[in-house]
């Protein structure tokens, strides 16, 4: 078992404290925090990854997130909130996008050149209808690794239980990939090509995900979340000699502790 990190799990770091925030009626609070406001924890990551006899991957991380009034950061992004009320939000938000290759993820790899992780800067809004979300982004590649765009669309929905002591919310979604993305991470140039490894020129790709996030508050402060995600990679992905596994589930299983002032407890 592989115990290296693995890029693609990481953005799921990013979901989990957001999904959090939402108040018993499935509404996030109009008014934004006026004082820091902070948790730490450690997860357990798991995910395969979709390079032919690359391993998969299980580690553990550190969650971290932090608020203040409209500014958040949360494990590999920073944002700051340009409009919220009770049934719309808007963001501008910057986050890390770990995917990549590295040859010596295995022998089939031997001879590529490296994919290497970037930033990415763009836009997501939410529509809050009750206890619904209808939520979509874009993004671009600020640092001209693969330079193109990504965009997701998501539907999710929300449950609370118990005043708000645990709770469920699957979603269903698409990730939309430029072709330049896909070509990048995805694609075999001329050079890099061979017998078995024929060259290949990415397409733009629509990926399709499901997931269900869950937590249980053991107290005010210490709380237990679970996320699991799968994926199903496009076609214009999964036909690259490079990829052999089209589908995918991550998981993440983690503790954190909220510390200062604890905003009212619902009732």
């Amino acid at each position: 078992m592989n115990t290296r990190p693995l890029p693609l799990i990481l953005l799921l770091l990013l979901a989990v404290p957001l999904a959090a925030e939402d108040g018993p009626d499935g509404r996030t609070a109009a008014k934004p925090p006026s004082r820091i406001q902070w948790s730490l924890g450690l997860g357990v990551l798991s995910s395969p990854r979709p390079y032919v006899g690359a391993e998969n991957s299980i580690f553990l991380a550190p969650m971290l997130e932090l608020t203040y009034k409209k500014f958040y950061f949360q494990g590999i992004q920073a944002g700051y909130r340009l409009a919220d009320n009770e049934k719309f939000s808007v963001d501008a938000r910057v986050g890390g996008v770990f995917n990549g290759l590295d040859p010596e993820d295995s022998d089939f790899l031997v001879g590529m050149n490296q994919r290497r992780s970037t930033v990415e800067g763009g836009l997501v809004g939410a529509w809050k209808p009750g206890r619904f979300r209808v939520s979509a982004g874009i993004s671009t590649d600020l640092l001209g690794r693969y330079n193109g765009q990504q965009a997701t669309a998501d539907f999710s929905r929300i449950w609370t239980f118990n005043r708000y002591r645990w709770g469920l919310t699957p979603s269903i979604g698409l990730v939309w990939q430029s072709s330049s993305f896909v070509d990048y991470y995805y694609g075999v140039t001329p050079e890099e090509g061979l017998p078995d490894r024929p060259s290949f020129q990415g397409h733009a790709a629509v990926n399709l995900n499901s997931s269900l996030f869950a937590f249980y508050s053991l107290n005010t402060r210490i709380r237990l979340t679970g996320y699991v995600r799968a994926q199903r990679l496009d076609n214009e992905i999964s036909d690259s000699p490079i990829v052999d596994k089209p589908r995918g589930i991550f998981g993440l299983l983690a503790i954190t502790y909220r510390f200062g002032k604890l905003p009212p407890r619902p009732s």
